[in-house]
């Protein structure tokens, strides 16, 4: 994890949040990194950024670092904290009520939820918001677009990650990528989600890196002659190879605490024939639904009500 204290200041008026602005027109791009405390991945890639004093061309971008108590451990940033995921609640289970205007009267308990409401005037009125993340296991990474069109097809544009992966969220919660700014009837704005590795990966934050930068291109809000040369920095192909395509039919919730799989998965294995057992649940088996089965983001240790592992089919 960077120590981020250097940017805790921000130039909003909220702790660890910045916005530039271009002097030319265009979208306003939020890149959101830290909703969970212990995924350092996008806090790398931030950091980078704004140590680098990289700057929007056209457009504006607001950059947010949302949970950093969480990832201090409760402390100042310094050898002393310990990430933890988040302190009171999921953060990333709490937009549901957000809106730019301030959360509803009723929903600021927890620290996770005041920080939600603080976060939500800036980052919800972007036209195009990137979160970054990262996972439990050494799965590849992928990219989440929930159910938007909009976020499928920026997902398949940016193509870094390989993978795209449509799914309906949590049963426990709206994602920040599910809020009606991006998906709702009638929205035009676009976000995405960027699982880029496992957490203490270096890989993940060279990954959230690119995926960074390959953003801001595909924003137009970066110029190309800078695009180009920070890809070259890290020898990334100006194009990638178009990725592929998974559409989740079943999210696998655990009904036990004794959820557990038959054997290790690591995530993205493709499951040749239907009927296959994966985990049992208790007394319940638990066998995939299809044949070219594809586990996404299975867990290592899942309790009762949260998700274990999201089944899906290439496209």
């Amino acid at each position: 994890m960077p120590d981020l204290r250097a940017h805790r200041a921000g130039n909003t008026g909220v702790p660890y949040v910045w916005r530039f602005e271009g002097k030319a027109e265009g979208p306003h791009v939020a890149v959101v990194a830290l909703m969970h405390g212990n995924e350092p991945c996008g806090a790398v890639a931030l950091d980078r950024l704004l140590r680098r004093g990289l700057r929007p061309t056209r457009g504006t971008w607001t950059l947010a670092f949302a949970n950093t108590d969480a990832a201090a451990g409760g402390r100042l940033f310094g050898p002393a904290g310990t990430p933890a995921r988040y302190l009171d609640q999921d953060m990333n289970r709490l937009w549901a009520g957000a809106r730019a205007s301030g959360p509803p009267p009723g929903h600021t308990h927890g620290r996770e939820q005041a920080r939600v409401a603080a976060l939500a005037p800036l980052i919800l009125t972007a036209d195009l918001l990137l979160d970054l993340h990262s996972m439990q296991v050494p799965s590849p990474a992928l990219t989440l677009c929930g159910r938007s069109p909009r976020g499928r097809a920026l997902a398949v544009r940016l193509a870094d990650p390989g993978w795209v992966v449509a799914d309906d969220g949590h049963a426990d919660g709206r994602r920040l990528i599910d809020h009606p700014r991006f998906c709702g009837p009638g929205a035009e704005a676009t976000a995405i989600l960027m699982e880029c590795g496992q957490h203490a990966s270096p890989a993940a934050g060279a990954q959230a890196w690119r995926g960074l930068i390959r953003f801001l291109a595909l924003s137009e809000t970066l110029d190309a002659a800078t695009v180009r040369t920070l890809l070259g920095e890290i020898n990334a192909p100006a194009v990638p190879p178009r990725p592929t395509v998974v559409d989740v039919t079943h999210a696998i919730q655990a009904q036990t605490d004794e959820f557990a799989f038959v054997r290790p998965f690591q995530g993205l294995e493709r499951i040749a024939t239907a009927g296959t057992l994966l985990a049992l649940d208790g007394k319940q088996a638990i066998h995939t639904p299809y044949d070219d089965c594809v586990l996404v983001m299975p867990t290592r240790s899942a309790r009762r009500g949260q998700t274990t592992v999201r089944l899906g089919r290439v496209l």
